[in-house]
């Protein structure tokens, strides 16, 4: 999702682009870095693990600032959802940028967006939009180097599945991936989190993460 599957154009209108874009920018000046993969898991045992990707590789040398990592949507396909080993291998991913520098750089755990569609490339919903709800603040909670929660999940129409224009319209509509409108509001959201929570935008480089 992050990297932006279903945007008009992922270099300008996935959500990190847009985070980036003079909208959200404004006067203030901060640099940010998709960092996202396709399809990719969190769980060591997924079936295509951003573990094993150049992305995260680049991620971990970015020497950012401040770091958002988004993922579970791939994690929660039919065939491999595993709520204790994504949970156990979300921590060790926090831990592999918490220890890049001593103090660790900000991390922040993003909600993924709700599933409008229950299999659609043989996604879970149930554990999409009621497991990882749960157990992505959770993970946040009982983790030290974890600076907060964005809650892209409830921006994006939440259990209700309430913003449906978000995800379907004539420019995509698989009830997975948002759309640019979709994808703007993501940004939104990411953007009001780090930039009205502490982070000084002229010093940080955020790096953002599938």
């Amino acid at each position: 999702i992050t990297y932006g599957s279903t945007a008009s154009d992922p270099s300008t209108t996935a959500y990190p682009a847009f985070l980036m874009s003079s909208s959200l920018n404004g006067d203030r000046s901060h640099e940010v870095t998709n960092f996202g993969v396709s399809g990719t898991t969190v769980m060591k045992s997924g079936d295509s693990p951003y573990w094993s990707t150049d992305a995260y590789q680049e991620a971990l040398d970015s020497d950012a600032d401040v770091y958002v990592i988004q993922l579970g949507t791939n994690d929660a396909k039919f065939y491999q959802w595993d709520e204790e080993k994504y949970v156990d291998d979300y921590n060790a991913m926090i831990e592999s940028f918490s220890a890049l520098r001593d103090p660790s750089p900000d991390i922040w755990l993003s909600i993924p967006p709700p599933l409008y569609l229950d299999n659609i490339y043989e996604m879970n919903q149930t554990a999409i939009n009621e497991a990882l709800p749960i157990l992505v603040p959770f993970i946040a909670s009982e983790n030290d180097y974890v600076t907060g929660v964005i809650d892209v999940f409830s921006a994006l129409g939440g259990a209700d599945l309430s913003k449906y224009e978000f995800f379907c319209n004539e420019q995509s509509c698989d009830q997975c991936h948002p759309n640019d409108q979709g994808y703007s509001v993501m940004a939104a959201t990411v953007y009001k989190a780090l930039f009205m929570n502490g982070v000084k935008p002229s010093d940080s480089t955020p790096a953002l993460e599938l």
